[in-house]
Protein backbone atom coordinates (compact mmCIF):
# COMPACT_ATOMS: atom_id res chain seq x y z
CA UNK A 1 0.00 0.00 0.00
CA UNK A 2 1.33 3.63 -0.30
CA UNK A 3 1.70 6.11 2.19
CA UNK A 4 -1.95 7.38 1.82
CA UNK A 5 -3.86 4.39 1.50
CA UNK A 6 -2.16 2.81 4.95
CA UNK A 7 -3.06 6.21 6.04
CA UNK A 8 -6.71 5.53 4.96
CA UNK A 9 -7.21 1.76 6.98
CA UNK A 10 -5.03 3.08 9.83
CA UNK A 11 -8.17 3.37 12.43
CA UNK A 12 -6.57 3.94 16.01
CA UNK A 13 -6.10 7.26 17.37
CA UNK A 14 -3.19 9.64 16.76
CA UNK A 15 -1.17 11.90 19.14
CA UNK A 16 -1.12 15.62 18.22
CA UNK A 17 2.43 14.95 16.92
CA UNK A 18 1.33 12.02 15.07
CA UNK A 19 -1.40 14.12 13.19
CA UNK A 20 0.92 17.51 12.14
CA UNK A 21 3.16 14.88 10.73
CA UNK A 22 0.65 13.18 8.48
CA UNK A 23 -0.90 16.61 7.61
CA UNK A 24 2.59 17.09 6.76
CA UNK A 25 3.19 14.10 4.65
CA UNK A 26 0.12 14.15 2.67
CA UNK A 27 0.50 17.93 1.73
CA UNK A 28 3.91 16.91 0.27
CA UNK A 29 3.65 13.62 -0.56
CA UNK A 30 5.99 11.59 -2.12
CA UNK A 31 8.77 14.40 -1.69
CA UNK A 32 8.26 15.13 1.44
CA UNK A 33 9.53 11.50 2.50
CA UNK A 34 12.46 11.82 0.58
CA UNK A 35 13.79 14.22 3.32
CA UNK A 36 15.82 13.10 6.37
CA UNK A 37 13.21 11.59 9.16
CA UNK A 38 15.35 14.85 11.24
CA UNK A 39 14.37 17.26 8.50
CA UNK A 40 10.80 16.44 8.59
CA UNK A 41 10.49 16.23 12.38
CA UNK A 42 11.82 20.43 12.63
CA UNK A 43 8.90 21.07 10.52
CA UNK A 44 6.19 20.03 12.50
CA UNK A 45 8.42 20.57 15.85
CA UNK A 46 8.71 17.20 16.69
CA UNK A 47 11.67 14.35 17.27
CA UNK A 48 12.51 11.96 14.45
CA UNK A 49 11.83 8.60 16.92
CA UNK A 50 8.52 10.18 16.51
CA UNK A 51 8.71 10.37 12.58
CA UNK A 52 9.89 6.82 12.90
CA UNK A 53 7.49 5.21 15.37
CA UNK A 54 4.14 6.47 13.43
CA UNK A 55 5.75 4.95 9.97
CA UNK A 56 6.42 2.12 11.99
CA UNK A 57 2.46 2.28 13.21
CA UNK A 58 1.83 2.44 9.63
CA UNK A 59 3.15 -0.72 8.70
CA UNK A 60 6.68 0.38 7.52
CA UNK A 61 9.32 -1.54 8.48
CA UNK A 62 11.63 1.36 8.07
CA UNK A 63 12.01 4.90 7.40
CA UNK A 64 14.57 4.12 4.54
CA UNK A 65 11.51 1.35 3.23
CA UNK A 66 9.11 4.70 3.48
CA UNK A 67 11.72 6.62 1.00
CA UNK A 68 12.01 4.16 -1.62
CA UNK A 69 8.10 3.81 -2.13
CA UNK A 70 8.45 7.69 -2.40
CA UNK A 71 11.21 7.78 -4.73
CA UNK A 72 9.67 4.73 -6.67
CA UNK A 73 6.74 7.65 -6.82
CA UNK A 74 9.27 10.14 -8.17
CA UNK A 75 10.80 8.42 -10.44
CA UNK A 76 7.74 7.05 -12.39
CA UNK A 77 6.68 10.91 -12.74
CA UNK A 78 9.89 12.50 -13.72
CA UNK A 79 11.47 10.66 -17.00
CA UNK A 80 14.91 12.27 -16.84
CA UNK A 81 17.85 12.06 -14.52
CA UNK A 82 18.13 15.75 -14.73
CA UNK A 83 13.85 16.35 -13.24
CA UNK A 84 15.07 13.10 -10.47
CA UNK A 85 18.15 14.69 -9.56
CA UNK A 86 16.63 17.49 -7.53
CA UNK A 87 13.90 15.25 -6.04
CA UNK A 88 16.14 12.17 -4.68
CA UNK A 89 19.21 14.10 -3.72
CA UNK A 90 19.50 15.31 -0.12
CA UNK A 91 22.47 17.25 1.26
CA UNK A 92 21.98 15.35 4.18
CA UNK A 93 22.14 12.35 2.80
CA UNK A 94 25.13 10.23 4.64
CA UNK A 95 27.61 7.65 2.33
CA UNK A 96 26.76 4.98 4.24
CA UNK A 97 22.89 5.80 3.63
CA UNK A 98 23.70 5.64 -0.54
CA UNK A 99 25.18 2.23 -0.29
CA UNK A 100 22.25 1.19 2.26
CA UNK A 101 19.53 2.52 -0.43
CA UNK A 102 20.97 1.17 -3.36
CA UNK A 103 20.64 -2.07 -1.44
CA UNK A 104 17.54 -1.77 -0.58
CA UNK A 105 15.94 -0.45 -4.10
CA UNK A 106 17.85 -3.30 -6.29
CA UNK A 107 16.93 -6.11 -3.67
CA UNK A 108 13.17 -4.60 -4.65
CA UNK A 109 13.49 -4.46 -8.22
CA UNK A 110 14.68 -8.02 -8.41
CA UNK A 111 12.16 -9.60 -6.01
CA UNK A 112 9.09 -7.52 -7.90
CA UNK A 113 10.64 -8.10 -11.23
CA UNK A 114 10.48 -11.86 -10.79
CA UNK A 115 7.24 -11.84 -8.58
CA UNK A 116 5.40 -10.30 -12.24
CA UNK A 117 7.77 -11.67 -14.78
CA UNK A 118 5.26 -13.46 -17.61
CA UNK A 119 6.75 -16.88 -17.23
CA UNK A 120 5.08 -18.27 -20.33
CA UNK A 121 6.43 -15.26 -22.29
CA UNK A 122 9.96 -16.19 -20.59
CA UNK A 123 10.14 -19.87 -21.37
CA UNK A 124 9.05 -19.02 -25.48
CA UNK A 125 11.46 -16.37 -25.67
CA UNK A 126 14.08 -19.36 -24.84
CA UNK A 127 12.17 -21.96 -27.07
CA UNK A 128 12.40 -19.29 -30.03
CA UNK A 129 16.00 -18.63 -29.46
CA UNK A 130 16.72 -22.01 -29.38
CA UNK A 131 14.62 -23.01 -32.64
CA UNK A 132 17.22 -24.50 -35.63
CA UNK A 133 18.29 -22.26 -38.25
CA UNK A 134 17.29 -19.54 -36.37
CA UNK A 135 19.61 -16.23 -36.60
CA UNK A 136 20.00 -14.44 -33.27
CA UNK A 137 20.36 -10.08 -33.88
CA UNK A 138 20.82 -8.42 -30.31
CA UNK A 139 20.33 -4.83 -30.20
CA UNK A 140 20.79 -2.06 -27.74
CA UNK A 141 21.28 1.50 -27.76
CA UNK A 142 22.44 3.93 -24.74
CA UNK A 143 21.20 2.10 -21.59
CA UNK A 144 20.64 -1.39 -23.05
CA UNK A 145 23.77 -1.66 -25.60
CA UNK A 146 26.12 -2.77 -22.70
CA UNK A 147 23.21 -5.22 -21.72
CA UNK A 148 23.23 -6.45 -25.50
CA UNK A 149 26.86 -6.97 -25.53
CA UNK A 150 26.25 -9.09 -22.76
CA UNK A 151 23.40 -11.02 -24.18
CA UNK A 152 25.67 -11.54 -27.41
CA UNK A 153 28.53 -12.48 -25.71
CA UNK A 154 27.30 -15.63 -23.97
CA UNK A 155 24.83 -16.67 -26.13
CA UNK A 156 26.93 -16.69 -28.79
CA UNK A 157 29.01 -19.78 -26.69
CA UNK A 158 25.43 -21.38 -27.32
CA UNK A 159 24.00 -20.84 -30.42
CA UNK A 160 25.58 -21.19 -33.64
CA UNK A 161 24.00 -17.32 -35.71
CA UNK A 162 24.27 -14.25 -33.09
CA UNK A 163 24.76 -10.88 -34.14
CA UNK A 164 25.40 -7.86 -32.17
CA UNK A 165 23.90 -4.81 -33.87
CA UNK A 166 25.75 -1.64 -33.28
CA UNK A 167 25.32 1.79 -34.26
CA UNK A 168 30.06 2.15 -33.96
CA UNK A 169 29.72 -0.77 -36.94
CA UNK A 170 30.99 0.05 -40.33
CA UNK A 171 27.46 -1.07 -41.44
CA UNK A 172 25.04 1.52 -40.75
CA UNK A 173 21.84 -0.27 -38.91
CA UNK A 174 19.77 -0.21 -42.10
CA UNK A 175 22.45 -1.92 -43.99
CA UNK A 176 22.14 -4.66 -41.02
CA UNK A 177 18.52 -4.99 -41.66
CA UNK A 178 19.07 -6.30 -45.61
CA UNK A 179 18.64 -10.00 -45.10
CA UNK A 180 16.39 -10.07 -42.11
CA UNK A 181 13.52 -12.64 -42.92
CA UNK A 182 11.41 -15.19 -41.16
CA UNK A 183 14.39 -17.26 -39.91
CA UNK A 184 15.54 -14.59 -37.46
CA UNK A 185 14.72 -13.00 -33.93
CA UNK A 186 15.48 -9.68 -32.69
CA UNK A 187 16.54 -9.28 -29.07
CA UNK A 188 16.50 -6.09 -27.24
CA UNK A 189 16.88 -4.81 -24.10
CA UNK A 190 15.32 -1.04 -23.86
CA UNK A 191 15.22 1.30 -21.31
CA UNK A 192 13.63 4.95 -21.08
CA UNK A 193 14.56 7.20 -22.89
CA UNK A 194 14.15 4.72 -25.41
CA UNK A 195 16.28 4.60 -28.69
CA UNK A 196 13.49 5.46 -31.53
CA UNK A 197 15.86 3.53 -33.59
CA UNK A 198 14.88 0.23 -32.07
CA UNK A 199 11.57 1.01 -31.85
CA UNK A 200 11.53 0.96 -35.83
CA UNK A 201 14.68 -1.89 -36.08
CA UNK A 202 11.60 -4.07 -34.18
CA UNK A 203 8.82 -2.99 -36.71
CA UNK A 204 10.94 -3.73 -39.43
CA UNK A 205 11.84 -7.22 -38.28
CA UNK A 206 8.25 -8.25 -37.42
CA UNK A 207 7.22 -6.63 -41.30
CA UNK A 208 9.90 -9.22 -42.49
CA UNK A 209 7.94 -11.93 -40.32
CA UNK A 210 11.08 -12.15 -37.96
CA UNK A 211 10.10 -12.87 -34.04
CA UNK A 212 10.87 -10.29 -31.78
CA UNK A 213 11.81 -10.17 -27.79
CA UNK A 214 11.74 -7.13 -25.99
CA UNK A 215 13.50 -6.32 -22.45
CA UNK A 216 11.77 -3.18 -21.29
CA UNK A 217 11.14 -1.10 -18.46
CA UNK A 218 7.51 -0.61 -19.29
CA UNK A 219 4.75 -2.39 -21.31
CA UNK A 220 4.28 1.53 -23.25
CA UNK A 221 7.81 1.28 -24.42
CA UNK A 222 7.82 2.10 -28.61
CA UNK A 223 9.74 -1.16 -29.08
CA UNK A 224 7.19 -3.43 -26.80
CA UNK A 225 4.19 -2.71 -29.83
CA UNK A 226 6.17 -5.10 -31.80
CA UNK A 227 7.23 -7.31 -28.99
CA UNK A 228 6.24 -11.27 -30.09
CA UNK A 229 7.19 -11.77 -26.67
CA UNK A 230 7.29 -8.78 -23.57
CA UNK A 231 9.83 -9.12 -20.27
CA UNK A 232 8.92 -6.69 -17.99
CA UNK A 233 11.63 -5.07 -15.44
CA UNK A 234 11.70 -2.89 -12.57
CA UNK A 235 14.45 -0.15 -12.52
CA UNK A 236 13.90 2.09 -9.61
CA UNK A 237 16.66 3.47 -8.16
CA UNK A 238 17.92 5.72 -4.96
CA UNK A 239 19.80 8.13 -7.88
CA UNK A 240 18.50 9.89 -10.28
CA UNK A 241 19.74 7.49 -12.66
CA UNK A 242 17.47 4.06 -13.07
CA UNK A 243 19.19 0.60 -11.75
CA UNK A 244 19.24 -2.41 -14.28
CA UNK A 245 20.63 -4.69 -11.73
CA UNK A 246 16.80 -6.68 -12.42
CA UNK A 247 17.16 -6.07 -15.78
CA UNK A 248 20.87 -8.06 -16.08
CA UNK A 249 19.30 -10.86 -13.93
CA UNK A 250 16.46 -11.51 -16.23
CA UNK A 251 19.32 -11.11 -19.01
CA UNK A 252 21.53 -14.13 -17.32
CA UNK A 253 18.49 -16.40 -16.33
CA UNK A 254 17.55 -16.11 -20.46
CA UNK A 255 21.07 -17.07 -21.03
CA UNK A 256 21.52 -20.07 -18.14
CA UNK A 257 17.96 -21.29 -19.59
CA UNK A 258 19.37 -21.36 -23.67
CA UNK A 259 22.37 -23.07 -22.24
CA UNK A 260 20.48 -25.62 -20.58
CA UNK A 261 18.68 -26.26 -23.82
CA UNK A 262 21.54 -26.43 -25.97
CA UNK A 263 24.24 -28.62 -23.08
CA UNK A 264 25.68 -30.48 -25.92
CA UNK A 265 26.20 -27.82 -28.42
CA UNK A 266 27.22 -25.23 -26.00
CA UNK A 267 30.19 -27.82 -24.28
CA UNK A 268 31.37 -28.53 -28.18
CA UNK A 269 31.69 -24.47 -28.47
CA UNK A 270 33.55 -24.01 -25.79
CA UNK A 271 36.44 -26.41 -26.13
CA UNK A 272 36.81 -25.13 -29.62
CA UNK A 273 36.84 -21.98 -27.70
CA UNK A 274 39.31 -22.90 -25.22
CA UNK A 275 41.54 -24.18 -27.97
CA UNK A 276 41.67 -21.04 -30.26
CA UNK A 277 42.05 -18.79 -26.63
CA UNK A 278 45.17 -21.00 -26.00
CA UNK A 279 46.47 -21.24 -29.39
CA UNK A 280 46.17 -17.21 -29.23
CA UNK A 281 47.78 -16.94 -25.67
CA UNK A 282 51.13 -19.60 -26.80
CA UNK A 283 51.41 -17.55 -29.91
CA UNK A 284 51.36 -14.17 -27.94
CA UNK A 285 53.83 -15.40 -25.69
CA UNK A 286 56.22 -17.33 -28.61
CA UNK A 287 56.30 -15.14 -31.25
CA UNK A 288 59.44 -17.34 -32.52
CA UNK A 289 57.02 -19.89 -33.33
CA UNK A 290 55.12 -18.29 -35.99
CA UNK A 291 55.80 -18.56 -39.37
CA UNK A 292 57.82 -15.86 -40.98
CA UNK A 293 54.46 -15.08 -43.42
CA UNK A 294 53.11 -14.19 -39.75
CA UNK A 295 55.09 -12.18 -38.51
Amino acid sequence: MTLNQRISSYGKKLTKSEQRLIDELQAHYPRGLLASATSLAQKVGTSASTVVRLLAKLGYESYAQAQMEARLEVTALLASPATRADAVINDDTSIRSCLANALLHDQHNLTATFASLDVAAFEAAVRLLTLRKVRVHVLGHRTGASMASHLALHLNMCLPDVRLMTSSSALPLEDQLLWIDEHDVLLTPTFRRHSLAIARAAKYFREKGAKVIVITDGPTAPAAASANHLLLVRTSSASPFDSYTAALSVCNALITAVAQRCKKEMGAALERGDALWERHWNDAANPARKSPSVR
